[in-house]
């Protein structure tokens, strides 16, 4: 499973998951491009991956913003020509009661995790016809066993699930290829937060600890170098469930 000469543009990318995926694909011969809001910490995690003798570059864009994602595709193709491979990761969470929820926040909420992605594979679309390259969606097994209160990001994900399916169809005809990966509870920062956040934090991590359910970005990642590769050749339209066998329980 090598992407030797591949092109990757990785939203969500400067930690976690998708920091995850970039070292993965850079480790197999992959040019990474780390798209995230966070100047800083993407600089950073670009800097470090260049240091390990990685073609790595950073994008700064708010995917909240349209203009902005227009301009990262149009700034990663300046950089290198062409792309292969699209993963959209960048999420964001609200774990907020339905009658707390504000409109600002529901539109955000959907923006990043929803329209973006759209944004995202529409604007690399003629990029990808070139390559025949393929996208890789990250949704959530919270899409597939509910959970509250979590209703904007639950739903966001289901509509990212239902949307790699129609992407999948619309595209096959171009060869590109789009897949899903649900994760289920991934040691992430962000997870941490959600968690550290709750009153019963603590139980939460011993339980996911002791049932064997905590999963981790490189293990995520590992099943994405998988479904991008030429290995995968006949995986599209699939959605992959990643949490450690936690939907089973």
């Amino acid at each position: 499973m090598q992407l030797i000469d591949k092109v990757a543009f990785i939203t969500g990318a400067a930690a976690g998951i998708g920091l995850g995926i970039a070292e993965r694909f850079a480790e197999a011969g992959a040019v990474v491009l780390l798209v995230d809001w966070d100047d800083n910490i993407g600089t950073s995690a670009a800097a470090r991956l260049q240091s390990q003798g990685k073609s790595a570059h950073f994008i700064q864009a708010n995917l909240a913003e349209p203009a902005d994602i227009t301009r990262a595709i149009e700034s990663a193709l300046a950089l290198c020509g062409k792309l292969d491979i699209v993963v959209n990761n960048a999420a964001t969470f609200l774990g907020k009661p339905v009658e707390q929820i504000t409109v600002a926040e529901w539109d955000f909420l959907m923006a990043v995790n929803l329209r973006a992605p759209f944004l995202v594979a529409q604007a690399a679309l003629p990029a990808l016809k070139a390559t025949r390259g393929t996208i890789l969606n990250i949704g959530s097994t919270a899409a597939l066993r509910v959970f509250s209160p979590n209703l904007p990001y639950i739903t966001s994900k289901a509509g990212l699930i239902t949307m790699t399916k129609l992407l999948a169809q619309e595209l096959h005809p171009h060869r590109i290829r789009v897949n899903c990966i649900c994760p289920g509870a991934v040691d992430t920062p962000a997870l941490h937060r959600a968690i550290d956040s709750t009153p019963n934090g603590t139980a939460e991590w011993d339980r996911l600890h002791a049932q064997g359910y905590l999963t981790t970005p490189e293990q995520i990642a590992a099943v994405s170098l998988y479904l991008v590769s030429d290995e995968a050749s006949a995986v599209t339209g699939s959605i992959v469930v990643a949490d450690a066998g936690a939907m089973l329980s």
